[in-house]
């Protein structure tokens, strides 16, 4: 009995509840690092960092990479402000440490 091709990849993430093989997960990752408006979820897979701390980023006052989208109270974010956030904030961090 011969394994199929995602049988013998080894599986690297689980999204959205499915399980992704190593090929599959960085397909994925590559289409999430052009779109240019991204969900919670898909801006804490692409960078690393809880759904929780994504929502509470976009909540701070400072907060300027968000957009309304279409749908009651949905707010995407965009993904090349919210990479120049990170970036200012953790520079921020680096230099009171």
């Amino acid at each position: 009995m011969s394994k199929t091709k995602r049988e013998v990849e080894t599986t690297r993430h689980i999204v959205g509840g499915e399980e992704l093989t190593l090929t599959e997960y960085a397909a994925y990752m590559s289409a999430l690092s052009v779109k240019p408006l991204l969900t919670v979820n898909e801006t804490a897979n692409l960078f690393d960092v809880g759904a929780r701390t994504v929502k509470k980023l976009m909540n701070s006052p400072d907060c300027d990479f968000t957009v309304s989208a279409s749908g009651k109270g949905a707010r995407k974010i965009h993904r090349a402000s919210f990479e120049k956030y990170l970036m200012e904030h953790a520079l921020v961090a680096d230099k009171e440490v």
